[in-house]
């Protein structure tokens, strides 16, 4: 996103607070931009510091500071924890009640940091943005969200807006219907709560502690208990257990992905940073949570792709290194191709140029051998992707429906074994039109015929995506001129009489029906006929 929005950027330069419970003592940590962190070490006076580290944290008789935008962030705050442990920091202490709900036990907090840090987080901390956020939902939505946070306070359960609907909102991106929402409790005692109260239906997975909420707005409700997830073999889909917030957030795919809106009443609206995602998101940065994301789930490679071309994000080179080394090391035979086939198709149907994925399979990311081991993409069919690219343009300039999909699926699978496409999760028609490759079999001669209705009448029984493939193979611009003007003729001609009126003028009922409309479909197209009365008196000559 070449444009960052303000509400981003409020947000980067406002203060973040961070709690930490030690000794039944809270000690609250002021995160401040780097630009406000030097101000405040300058007025404060050389007495009143018990510590100070350039450009990093400060430490005075009322508060703690930290240069929130440092390099080495991590780092310090992990040194700055460590020391209070020890006893080598004299720190202010906070007994606000409201803190402690905010707040994380230090020997915890240090151990995920910890962790943190080994996965390359140098922005790590538990930050806490008080936000407006939520007044920037639409009304409906954002009542709705906080009518389930107060039920979900009602039995003493904490509930978190998370993950895409936080993302797309701060960057002004339009918001889909879609809330995925984390539950810290029991997320079956809320359903049942729910339905008991308000007669709301849901459903219930027990195995994943996953949910669906049902409602009259059109929302797609997906709750979730907190929980970290545990995979018996690459792929796999994994093993839940309940935890934290914390231990939630860092099982998933991105940094921009765990960016949390705390619903609870008494914290509504505070925003939850615990991995520098909001410099990611400014930055437009795919930064992957941890070294096994994509060993213990591959698809997030692919899912990383579609927000680079979809989104317009950029993966870290740390990210693509990753995703190439997992490609390489991993055994992902078990992964069901159902799901690489559903998250593929979430690119691949787009209506728009995907141009960028050619440059990524080519030089980066062999991410399609999840769908076929030696799948090897060359120069060759790189340049049948771009041409294919430029058809599917077309085709959305002259509002021609063509399955994106399966256009783009035959160019980069094309001699794939007629074994192999029966394996894959795609319908009957689909491997029909790709193993039969029908298009192979038109003829160059076609376009050399002049008369534009014997032209259609070779044409016409080939679908759409048929002609596409054959323009792809045969790149010629006179070629895919004629396809497109056929398809277009497709769309739009009408043969302005009916086998009613050839009834009444006295052809039976039967294949003769066809014969006469389809003489008259040919004399349209010769521009002979543009009319019903037209079309009646040639009739009357030839019948």
């Amino acid at each position: 996103m070449k444009k960052r929005k303000d509400l981003l950027n409020k947000l980067l330069n406002s203060m973040a607070e961070e709690y930490f419970t030690y000794d039944n003592k809270i000690i609250k940590i002021n995160n401040l931009k780097e630009a406000d962190f030097k101000k405040i070490a300058l007025k404060v006076d050389a007495e009143d510091q018990r510590y100070y580290v350039e450009n990093n944290y400060l430490i005075d008789q009322d508060n703690v500071y930290f240069n929130k935008e440092s390099v080495n962030l991590l780092k310090y705050k992990i040194r700055f924890l460590g020391k209070i442990k020890s006893g080598q920091h004299n720190v202010p202490y906070h007994n606000n009640a409201a803190y402690k709900s905010l707040s994380i036990d230090l020997d915890k907090g240090l151990d995920l940091l910890k962790k943190y840090q080994k996965n390359n987080h140098e922005q790590a901390s538990f930050l806490h943005y008080k936000s407006d956020l939520l007044d920037y939902l639409p009304a409906e939505r954002r009542n709705l969200l906080l009518k389930l946070a107060a039920e979900a306070a009602e039995l003493g359960y904490n509930l978190y807006l998370v993950g895409g609907q936080v993302r797309d909102l701060l960057i002004n991106l339009p918001l889909n219907k879609d809330l995925d929402i984390l539950l810290d409790g029991d997320l079956k005692k809320f359903f049942v709560h729910l339905s008991e109260k308000y007669n709301y239906q849901y459903d219930y997975n027990n195995k994943f502690s996953t949910g669906f909420l049902h409602n009259k707005y059109g929302y797609s409700i997906d709750i979730a208990s907190c929980r970290e997830e545990k995979y018996h073999f690459p792929g796999s889909l994994p093993l839940v257990e309940k935890a934290d917030l914390f231990s939630d957030l860092f099982r998933r795919d991105f940094t921009i992905n765990t960016l949390v809106i705390d619903l609870h009443p008494d914290r509504k609206g505070v925003l939850y940073d615990f991995f520098g995602a909001l410099n990611d998101l400014n930055n437009g940065i795919l930064k992957v949570l941890h070294n096994y994301s994509f060993r213990d789930d591959p698809l997030r490679i692919l899912r990383g792709i579609r927000f680079q071309i979809l989104k317009d994000f950029k993966l870290s080179a740390e990210t693509v290194e990753l995703s190439r080394k997992s490609l390489k090391n991993y055994d992902y035979h078990k992964l069901a191709l159902e799901r690489v086939f559903t998250e593929l198709s979430y690119l691949f149907k787009a209506q728009k140029d995907i141009s960028q994925f050619s440059s990524i399979l080519l030089n980066q990311i062999p991410v399609l051998k999840l769908i076929k081991d030696d799948f090897d993409f060359d120069s060759s069919r790189d340049a049948k992707f771009l041409k294919g690219e430029k058809m599917l343009a077309l085709s959305r300039e002259n509002k021609l429906e063509i399955n994106h999909f399966l256009v783009r699926l035959m160019i980069l699978f094309y001699n794939s074994k007629e074994s192999l496409i029966k394996s894959w999760p795609l319908s009957v028609p689909e491997k029909k039109t790709f193993i039969q490759k029908s298009w192979e079999n038109i003829d160059t001669a076609i376009f050399e015929i002049k008369d534009p209705a014997l032209r259609y009448r070779e044409l016409e029984f080939y679908q759409a995506e048929e002609l596409i493939m054959f323009a792809v193979n045969n790149f010629k611009q006179q070629y895919a001129e004629k396809l497109f003007q056929h398809l277009q003729l497709r769309n739009e001609i009408e043969i302005p009489i009916s086998g009613h009126d050839l009834i009444e003028m006295g052809i039976k009922q039967g294949p003769e029906i066809k014969k006469f409309l389809l003489e008259i479909r040919d004399q349209i197209l010769r521009e002979q006929i543009s009319s019903r009365e037209e079309a009646l008196e040639y009739l009357k000559e030839i019948i």
